[in-house]
């Protein structure tokens, strides 16, 4: 699997091995979006997406563009679900395709 790439002050750093924080704070994040003051929307991705690459929330607001923070989340939270699953057997074609999606 191709790990998801940031680039922070021209650097480009890969997406290190997934802890289990990160899927709980994202699995959270996802029961807790809808009542989240819009605003801080953008501000809750771009943390998510500092925690997923060990770096700062003020490292991705500065250096991600705007149209590229949903993206890059997306990369990150597939990448989670891929790697949550990565180790156990594949039961069937169909859950291979559900972690593609």
């Amino acid at each position: 699997m191709e790990r998801p790439k940031l680039i922070i002050n021209e650097r480009e750093i890969e997406i290190p091995p997934i802890k289990a924080r990160l899927w709980r704070t994202i699995m959270q994040f996802d029961a807790e979006e809808k009542d989240i003051f819009k605003p801080d929307t953008i501000e809750k991705y771009c943390e998510i997406i500092a925690l997923a690459f060990g770096v700062t929330t003020e490292e991705v607001l500065d250096n991600l563009e705007l149209p590229d923070v949903l993206p890059k989340y997306f990369d990150v939270y597939r990448a989670v679900v891929k790697m949550l699953s990565e180790k156990t057997p594949k039961k069937n074609k169909e859950a291979e395709i559900a972690v593609q999606v």
